[in-house]
């Protein structure tokens, strides 16, 4: 189906989508979920989207054979990337005398980080959502990725720069659908769907994802 490519292919046929949505599985499977039909179309689109492809199953086998070591990598959007690359963080880790100030480095980065990016994606969904939360937290979280109160207050973990975007989008259009449904019922999974129409996979990844501390 697709050229001079190994990874398996599924295709699902959705008649009712407007568009065509690729999404790469944690096991670097490529899943396309499409109203086209024609098999030439479907090859050509793949063809088009080849360069994303490889660069997307190309993380993830990174992610899943390269393991994090403190100082020296930082996972950041998705991806393990040497600290190198961060020229601010890297010149405060070489003033750090243990691991404590190495970890307040790395938090101080991913707040900085969540606060640069955060803001605009919530807003993005609470308009498409027409959910607006009454006030927006950012602080560090050890167990969970993001919360909503009763009281419309929705915290967002500043750790959930280490995801890539995808799962980030995830947990803010999540947390942004409890302002309408306060549990995890099939109404509210249906509202996420209807944002994130790959909101099954992309819950599945999290739950297998390690928050990194």
């Amino acid at each position: 189906m697709f050229d001079s490519y190994t990874s398996p292919i599924t295709i699902h046929y959705r008649p009712r989508n407007r568009n065509t949505y690729i999404t790469i599985t944690h096991n670097g499977e490529v899943c396309i979920r499409t109203p086209i039909k024609d098999e030439k179309r479907i090859r050509m689109i793949l063809r088009e989207r080849e360069s994303w492809i490889r660069s997307k199953i190309s993380v993830i086998a990174s992610a899943t054979m390269t393991y994090h070591t403190l100082g020296e990598t930082i996972r950041f959007r998705g991806e393990c990337l040497p600290i190198t690359q961060f020229l601010n963080l890297s010149e405060r880790l070489k003033k750090a005398k243990n691991t404590i100030d190495i970890e307040k480095y790395y938090h101080h980065f991913y707040k900085n980080e969540a606060l640069l990016t955060l803001p605009s994606r919530v807003s993005h969904y609470a308009r498409k959502m027409n959910l607006h939360p009454k006030e927006i937290r950012f602080k560090k979280m050890r167990r969970r990725w993001g919360s909503c109160s009763s009281e419309g207050i929705v915290t967002l973990n500043t750790m959930m720069m280490q995801l890539s975007y995808e799962h980030i989008d995830y947990i803010i259009v999540h947390e942004l659908a409890h302002l309408r449904h306060m549990n995890h019922s099939r109404d509210f999974h249906a509202l996420v769907r209807s944002i994130l129409e790959n909101e099954r996979e992309l819950r599945k990844e999290l739950k297998r994802t390690q928050m990194m501390h």
